[in-house]
């Protein structure tokens, strides 16, 4: 090779050389871009790792077996984990309070029930409480009913029947999960309404009080629907009423107390609310990731299949409601003099 064409051939090389190095780092810049995003467009790029969901309750409830559905059903919209936490105690307070206090950045985050800001503060004596303005609330998820029900074998076949025991003089029984429930307060606050003598005990949880519906330890009960349904499907229960503003979707054969005359609504809202101080992109990111994962034939399957409704609201509509709810509860509260004796 002469020597002019040793030189061009070098520097064909040099050419391919830079070439080659100005593509890597235009495919370099690119991916920088993307990674810097995180997909939210504000540059944080939340989520980095995985999202801790504190279920304030045991495993095994409602809220925990819809946080446990959820979090397999978002991985892919979030991008990352989201790893279930059960806290339990104080009526959902110990496992709230820890979200309240945590650090805010978005990677500890809750789901508490709508009861723990309506009822638990104005019926629970000593109660622990968490105020919803140590929270940001993310978005509303689902709502469940309080169901009346009884025994097969009970003269109580319809709400009706319970109605009619005004005047008559007997006293009934009736149990529920405990003072400061959903079922506590729909029942003794319609007993009162429709001047029924009835006489409440306690037990330990909404499966304890439904149990003792079966074994006849009381004249009657009050659930929601998914602590009571099997018994109900196999025909050793039977549900009577539904304490919703209107009949459920899940639900659309059972009368509500409303349409019986009394204005009454009782139920358990639950929602994705994190540290007051969580950033604006996390919130944001999340609230897409929900709104994809709702969206998943499993979840759906889950909530028919376990009497739940949708509540697919922003965080002004789950503030709304929750005042709402305080304040018709206190009315009735006040009313008959239900607060902590």
């Amino acid at each position: 090779m002469t020597e002019s064409n040793l030189r061009r051939a070098m520097d064909r090389r040099a050419v391919l050389r830079l070439g080659a190095g100005l593509g890597a780092g235009a495919f370099l810049a690119g991916c920088s871009v993307q990674t810097g995003n995180g997909g939210d467009g504000g540059g944080s790029g939340y989520p980095e790792r995985s999202v801790e969901l504190i279920v304030p309750f045991a495993p095994g409830g409602s809220t925990d077996l819809i946080a446990r559905t959820l979090g397999k059903a978002i991985e892919k919209p979030l991008g990352q984990s989201m790893v279930i936490i059960n806290r339990d105690g104080a009526a959902a307070a110990v496992g709230t309070k820890e979200v309240a206090s945590a650090q805010g950045d978005g990677y500890k985050i809750g789901f508490p029930p709508s009861s723990l800001f309506t009822l638990t503060p104005q019926l629970g004596r000593n109660a622990a409480t968490v105020s919803l303005d140590e929270l940001r609330v993310v978005i509303g998820l689902t709502v469940e009913n309080i169901v009346l029900v009884a025994h097969r074998d009970s003269p109580f076949k319809t709400i009706d029947d319970v109605i009619a025991l005004k005047g008559s003089g007997r006293r009934i029984t009736y149990g529920h999960s405990g003072v400061g429930t959903g079922a506590y307060f729909a029942q003794t606050a319609f007993y009162k309404l429709a001047g029924i003598n009835a006489t409440d005990v306690p037990f330990g949880g909404g499966g304890p009080a439904v149990t003792a519906v079966l074994g006849k330890q009381v004249d009657i009960g009050a659930s929601q629907p998914a602590e009571s349904m099997r018994l109900v499907q196999s025909g050793e229960l039977r549900w009577l009423g539904v304490f919703s503003q209107q009949r459920s979707p899940s639900l659309p054969d059972l009368p509500t107390a409303v349409e019986k005359g009394f204005d009454l609504t009782v139920d358990q809202a639950r929602f994705i609310a994190g540290p007051k101080s969580m950033p604006d992109d996390a919130v944001t990111a999340l609230q897409e990731a929900f709104r994809e994962a709702v969206k998943a034939p499993e979840y759906d399957d889950f909530l028919k299949k376990n009497y739940i409704d949708r509540f697919e609201v922003d965080g002004t509509e789950v503030a709304s409601k929750i005042k709402g709810d305080f304040d018709r509860y206190k009315a009735l509260i006040d009313r008959f003099g239900l607060g902590p004796k």
